[in-house]
């Protein structure tokens, strides 16, 4: 069991984590929409770059904030099961094209892990087959076929348990 309260969000409290490139810590989401849109819908105005559940409070937003105050990168938790297997779901992951393969994406998952390791849950995301090796990486698994996802591209889902 864990050492949170009933009724407690199951990713509080979520304290600050220092990294090289910034500090990891809970952001509002729309202070993220403009990196998710440049990254994850190639800049383009018409395709959404937010969740419907990014108002739910149980959702977690991260970004890493360089020593000068810009996002270099931010990922969404939310609360979505992936039936037998997760109860949390990784959404919307992205980094500043100018500060990819710094550690930058490895440090928000590794905060993630961290606070659904302590909360004991298993979180699951839809990867990009571009991307399979560095959730590899971090202990995830691949599962499932593969099935077009955001932006038309190939994705597979991917699932990392917390014990």
């Amino acid at each position: 069991m864990t050492g949170r309260a009933m009724g407690d969000l199951w990713w509080q409290p979520f304290e600050p984590v220092d990294t090289i490139e910034g500090v990891i810590q809970v952001v509002a989401p729309a202070e993220l929409v403009s990196l998710r849109r440049a990254v994850l819908r190639d800049g383009r105005p018409d395709l959404p770059a937010s969740h419907p559940s990014d108002d739910q409070p149980s959702t977690l937003h991260l970004g890493m904030i360089t020593p000068e105050g810009a996002l270099a990168g931010c990922v969404s938790v939310l609360e979505d099961p992936l039936p037998g297997f997760a109860s949390l779901h990784l959404v919307l992951m992205a980094v500043d094209p100018d500060l990819r393969r710094r550690g930058v994406g490895r440090a928000l998952v590794g905060a993630v892990q961290g606070s659904a390791g302590e909360a004991g849950r298993n979180v699951w995301a839809a990867a990009r087959m571009t991307a399979l090796e560095f959730y590899r990486a971090l202990g995830f698994t691949v599962m499932g076929d593969v099935f077009t996802g955001g932006m038309d591209l190939p994705h597979r889902r991917v699932l990392w348990r917390s014990r």
